[in-house]
Formats: C-alpha cells, structure tokens, sequence
C-alpha cells in the first residue's frame, strides 16, 4: 500500500484510509474482521467519530493489539470546551482502548458561525488543545463539507489536518483549499470519494445536492453509467481513480466488507496515473465556465429559493450534461426561481461577487426548456 506524508504531522499514512461509519451496521464480530483485513491489507490510517455510533468502539477492539502501528482519527462534534474536555475526548480514549488518539478533528464544521464558536476562548478547540499539552492526543484537524468555510479555518495555522468531501461531481475543494492545504503543508482526508458513507455502490454526491436516491430514481440510466458505470465496483474504481490522481494524502473510504476492502486496496494498488482518455473524458483539473457556484453557503434567500442547490444542478446541465436528472430534480422544489423578488440580499453577501439573480433565472431557463 502507497504511503503519503500527511502534511506537517510527518505521519506516513496508507492512500486508502478505513471510514468507520457502514461498520456501525455490522456485528462486532463482523467489523472487528472487516477493520483487521484492512490492517493486514496495508491500510494504517483508521477515521472515526464519537457521533458514528459504536465506530469507536469495534475500531479500538479490532486495533487493540497493533495500536502503535496505526494512525487513529476520531472527531468531536461538540462545540464547547467544557462538553470536548469532560465528555469527548475522555469518552472516545475508552472506546479506542488507548491512552492517546494521533488525530482529533473539529467535526463537521461547515459555516463561519459554527467555526467562530468552536474556536472562540471557551471553543471545542481549546480543549483539543489543552488535550495535546497533556499528551492525550497529538494532532487537531478540522472537518466539513464547505471548502470555503474550511479554506478560512486553515489560514488561522489552528490545523494540522483538514477532512473535505471530494469526487467527481464535487470537485470544489481542488480550486481553492486542497492547493492552500498543500502550501500550508496541512494534510488532505477526502471523504465522499464515493459519494458517502454507504460502500461503492453510492453514487457521488454531497450533502443535500440531491434531493432523492440518485441511484433508485436517476430517470436516464445513460446520463448516469456515462461516468461511473452500470455495476457497483466499476462506480468506485472509477471514482476513486479520480480522487487518487489529485494532490491528497489519504482517501478514507467507508467499508462494510471484506471484499470491499480488498477491491478498494486493489484498485489503489494498481493506480499509476490516469490515462489521457479519462483526463479528457472527466474534465481534469477543470471548473465549471466563469461565472460559478462555490457553494459557499453565505447567501441566505429570504424568499426559501435554494440558490446553492439549484446553481449546483445548473453545473450539472452545462458542465457534466447530465440534463434530464437535473430537471426532474428542480421539478421536485416546492419554491422555484419565478419566487424571486429580485431583493438583491444574496448578491451583496456573495463573497465571490457573482450576479446571483442573473444567474438563477438563466438556470431556470435552461431546466424548462426540456419540458
């Protein structure tokens, strides 16, 4: 199994990291098997989360006895010292069976007011950080689905590690954050290579951009195997190829068998570079056409329209041509861009100055044109 430095840390950490999430599903005796074919197969770097159940706990049975031959990760998702201090750090060293966790992250962080409180002087990270003096923990890391969110934590130098959603159709994180990461030498984790939490039958995707089960109600099966493929295994070796060709560290993938994790490391394994076919055909380090959604999250519609998510289907039409999807989706929106009142809020909160109101009737457009 390939090893990358995990930015400043110097860990050494296997490409292919073990997402502790699908194991929740399993039987202790399955996940303990499920998480120990992963250590024999190479893989050394292990995520999990207070907020995932009992992931912390088949994790820290199944690893017990190599424990200083593994990188254990684990988050808390409280936002205070207090609650961090006494009941999430404490709480997840007796579920991993250690007397220190490599990596704890902020959980979930993924708009400004949220990152303010965690590391405001009473802040869960205050706490991460009293932990590190102590000894219990080494490095703090911050995780979230909003690159610009996360983009603006890293730049405080608070961070030793950085956990980002990333894959084909989500490809944000590579204009901005993934390079700043890289020149403040802070490690890269990308989650959602695949889509979510669910194995490599999931199809890629990012919290609340879909409105259904892309895979149970995609009405064009030809808009959706164009990318990834008819069978489960195809999506993921695809997917994960993709993710595998950029500037990362490790790609933590969540596994609920096996044969999952023997695919997966398979695929790894195997992986020298994409091919010129696959760079042309998936648009290699290109973005969507100027002007462009980030998905930011800042513009908050007084009227209820949905601006991210509708502009998100918009980069689906015009820049992956996955057209009828996309409108069936729009389809399903209770409050559509004809509710617009043209009040102006969304563009002068835009950090990136984009013409909001143009751009949402445009998309419209487009959406019912099909019709």
């Amino acid at each position: 199994m390939e090893k990358r430095k995990l930015g400043r840390t110097g860990l050494e950490v296997s490409v292919i990291g073990f997402g502790g999430i699908p194991i929740i599903a399993r039987s202790r005796k399955e996940a303990v098997q499920v998480v120990k074919r992963a250590y024999e197969l190479g893989i050394n770097y292990f995520d999990t989360a207070r907020a995932y159940g009992d992931s912390e706990e088949k994790i820290g049975e199944a690893l017990k006895d190599v424990r200083d031959e593994v990188i254990i990760a684990t988050k808390t998702h409280q936002r205070t010292r207090e609650d961090a201090a006494r009941a999430g750090i404490r709480h997840s060293l007796r579920n991993l069976q250690t007397d220190r966790i490599d990596l704890v992250q902020l959980h979930g962080i993924d708009d400004e007011n949220t990152l303010k409180k965690a590391m405001s002087p009473d802040g869960a990270l205050s706490a991460l950080k009293e932990a590190r003096s102590k000894g219990l923990i080494d490095f703090i890391g911050i995780s979230g689905h909003n690159p610009y969110v996360l983009s603006k934590a890293i730049e405080t130098g608070e961070f030793d590690t950085v956990l980002v959603s990333f894959n084909i159709l989500d490809r944000v994180a590579a204009e901005k954050l993934i390079p700043l990461a890289n020149e403040l030498d802070v490690g890269i984790v990308i989650m959602k290579a695949l889509g979510g939490c669910g194995g490599p039958l999931e199809f890629p995707q990012r919290n609340a951009r879909f409105l259904g089960k892309p895979e149970l109600d995609w009405p064009d099966a030809s808009e959706f195997i164009r990318y990834f493929g008819q069978e489960g295994m195809e999506r993921a070796r695809r997917s994960l190829r993709f993710v595998l060709a950029h500037n990362i560290d490790t790609v933590i993938l969540g596994f609920r068998s096996v044969e999952e994790v023997e695919y997966a490391v398979k695929v790894a394994d195997e992986f020298e570079g994409l091919s010129e076919e696959e760079k042309e055909f998936y648009k290699f380090g290109e973005f969507p056409p100027e002007p462009y959604c980030r998905e930011c999250g800042v513009c908050k519609c007084p009227e209820g329209i949905r601006i991210p998510v509708i502009l998100r289907w918009d980069q689906f039409y015009t820049f992956y041509g996955i057209k009828n999807w996309t409108r069936s989706q729009y389809e399903k929106l209770n409050v559509k861009v004809n509710m617009c009142t043209e009040c102006g809020e969304c563009e002068e909160k835009c950090p990136y100055n984009l013409p909001i109101i143009k751009m949402l009737k445009n998309t419209e457009a487009r959406l019912l044109s099909l019709r």
